[in-house]
């Protein structure tokens, strides 16, 4: 598991600037808006700077996985129960696993950098647990969905099935 960041001075407008989005003018008269009217960081760069809901995201994103670090599967121990709480298509859909309740009653899930948000959303809608998110790197994650997860094998026929379609396209 990689050491999650101690400092929780890891700013939003910062990895905006980093990404080329904002820069540091931008974000200063973000914070200042905010100071005002206390509306999220993210809700102003949309509405000042045209900043998009997708770039918000992936800075987000960004700032969790630097906060949290990256956790290493192998390392963990999972629970059947835990991994009955989401269907095969769920969990291959939002890239998110299951692993464990803690004694605390949540339960932790390993999602992608690439689909946090959308399984975060997924999680607050859709589960009736409290729930928390590390991050897992992607090749590692989708080796332990097949794993825990399977999905049906691909068969010459499913494939001459999908090339017919293809075809009459």
């Amino acid at each position: 598991m990689t050491e999650p960041n101690k400092s929780h001075d890891i700013r939003i407008g910062q990895i905006l600037i980093e990404q080329g989005v904002l820069n540091d003018q931008q974000v200063f008269e973000i914070v200042q808006a905010q100071k005002r009217s206390g509306v999220p960081f993210g809700v102003l760069a949309e509405r000042m700077f045209d900043v998009t809901i997708d770039s918000i995201e992936q800075a987000w994103v960004e700032q969790y996985s630097r906060f949290t670090g990256v956790v290493d599967l192998e390392s963990l121990e999972f629970d059947a129960k835990a991994l009955r709480e989401i269907n095969r298509r769920q969990a291959h859909q939002f890239e998110m696993l299951p692993v464990r309740f803690e004694t605390s009653g949540e339960l932790l899930i390993a999602a992608s950098r690439h689909r946090l948000a959308r399984a975060v959303t997924f999680a607050a809608t859709r589960l009736d647990h409290q729930v928390y998110f590390r991050v897992a790197e992607s090749d590692q994650l989708k080796q332990f969905l097949v794993k825990h997860y399977p999905m049906s094998q691909v068969t010459d026929a499913i494939l001459e099935r999908a090339a017919d379609i293809m075809r009459a396209g």
